[in-house]
């Protein structure tokens, strides 16, 4: 009995070590007026070094890659944007891969920042409350940048005209640039270059 069980551990071991988890996942929020596409960005609360970004983070347990978007962009939006909506808009979008990282884009509808930035998350905990200000920057205040490989010891300024007061940092992040960059590169991008 002793060692059906041991034979049983050892299998599920074997198992569940070749189960390899998903990688980490975002998704770009964006709309577009007048010949403009604007990118949701949030700044990073308690990582202030990294600055400005779109949604993403790891996976949980049996996620799939959009799953892990839709989640990421639920929690980094405090809630103000549900992840079944979110699905919804990337599900059978084929992300840009970055290295580990798949990127999604969302076509949603404007609402202010200070909107999102103000809505009561459903929870105190840091997942909710990861990011501190949100921005709406125009694509063509990015777009520059990613003309060419992202350096990832430079800093990238964002135009403090673009920020809310109160902002921490005034640059975007690289690794969120490098995403986007091999958006750029792979024609990734929904409304093109």
């Amino acid at each position: 009995m002793k060692r059906m069980f041991f034979l049983a551990m050892m299998v599920t071991g074997l198992c569940l070590s070749s189960v390899k988890a998903q990688p980490p996942a975002g998704v770009q929020l964006y709309f577009k007026t007048g010949g403009e596409v604007y990118l949701l960005l949030a700044e990073h609360g308690n990582y202030s070094s990294r600055g400005w970004a779109g949604f993403g983070g790891g996976a949980r347990e049996g996620e799939t890659l959009a799953q892990t978007a839709a989640h990421k962009g639920e929690e980094e939006s405090r809630g103000y944007w549900k992840r079944a909506d979110l699905l919804k808009l990337i599900e059978g979008q084929k992300p840009v891969m970055d290295g580990e990282f798949a990127a999604f884009f969302a076509e949603v509808a404007f609402v202010p920042a200070q909107a999102v930035m103000n809505h009561p998350p459903p929870e105190q905990t840091e997942t909710y409350l990861e990011r501190s200000n949100f921005a709406w920057i125009p694509y063509s205040a990015v777009e520059g940048y990613l003309k060419e490989d992202i350096d990832r010891d430079k800093r990238y300024r964002i135009d403090s005209a673009y920020l809310p007061s109160g902002s921490k940092t005034n640059w975007f992040w690289r690794a969120w640039l490098g995403n986007m960059r091999k958006a750029v590169v792979e024609n990734g991008l929904p409304w093109g270059d």
